[in-house]
């Protein structure tokens, strides 16, 4: 009887040595959170305002020293777009480093951030609508047709290629930023400017086609 009573009293104190040592030890972590946090608040408090303001000052010097050059996101979509119409043979990432260059060149000739001009370039020689021509019994018809947004800054970056390749200019980089920086200006003697209004004349010439058009044949249909 006796020895089952003392071996009662000894799981009873082997079960609250565990428990002793958990309150112990949460103890101890909040006095050491609690030093830490008053260390911290004591060291941000301690700090004089003279130190507070040379570190500003160095900060707005490092910000100073810095040059001032606006480089665009890496995963812009215009950009994206121009750089898989110049790439050739799939080598993208020589196609990007001349995008790269081009907006380099635009920066140099203008002092102003480059993707806002060449966004505002693809805008000024983006068209609205195309025009489908095809014949059908020895008759010529045009069917103005809309584009998309996309096939719009296709078909400027197309034809800003193709002004540009006649531009002279040692690098492709650099002739692609003389055009691009001639486009915005929209002069109605530019190659690219004056496809765009040629296009939109011949849209309005045959405009009557938009509500009936003719039947196209098989032969010419896309």
């Amino acid at each position: 009887m006796f020895s089952s009573i003392r071996h009662a009293v000894s799981r009873m104190s082997l079960r609250r040595v565990p428990n002793m040592r958990t309150l112990t030890d949460s103890a101890a972590s909040d006095a050491l959170s609690v030093g830490e946090t008053s260390i911290l608040s004591s060291l941000s408090s301690s700090q004089t305002p003279a130190v507070a303001s040379t570190s500003s000052a160095l900060q707005t010097a490092l910000k100073g020293s810095q040059p001032t050059i606006h480089i665009p996101p890496a995963e812009d979509p215009l950009l994206h777009l121009f750089t898989s119409c110049i790439m050739k043979d799939g080598k993208r990432h020589a196609a990007a480093a001349r995008t790269a260059k081009m907006l380099l060149h635009i920066h140099a000739f203008t002092k102003a951030p480059p993707l806002p001009i060449f966004r505002q370039a693809i805008m000024t020689a983006a068209p609205l609508l195309r025009c489908r021509q095809f014949k059908r019994a020895a008759k010529q018809y045009v069917f103005p047709m809309p584009l998309t947004e996309r096939q719009r800054a296709r078909m400027a970056i197309a034809w800003i290629l193709e002004a540009a390749e006649k531009r002279g200019g040692k690098e492709s980089p650099e002739r692609f930023a003389r055009e691009i920086i001639e486009v915005i200006k929209a002069d109605p003697g530019n190659p690219v400017i004056r496809k765009k209004l040629e296009m939109h004349k011949l849209a309005v010439l045959h405009r009557g086609n938009v509500l009936r058009p003719p039947r196209v044949p098989k032969s010419n249909r896309a």
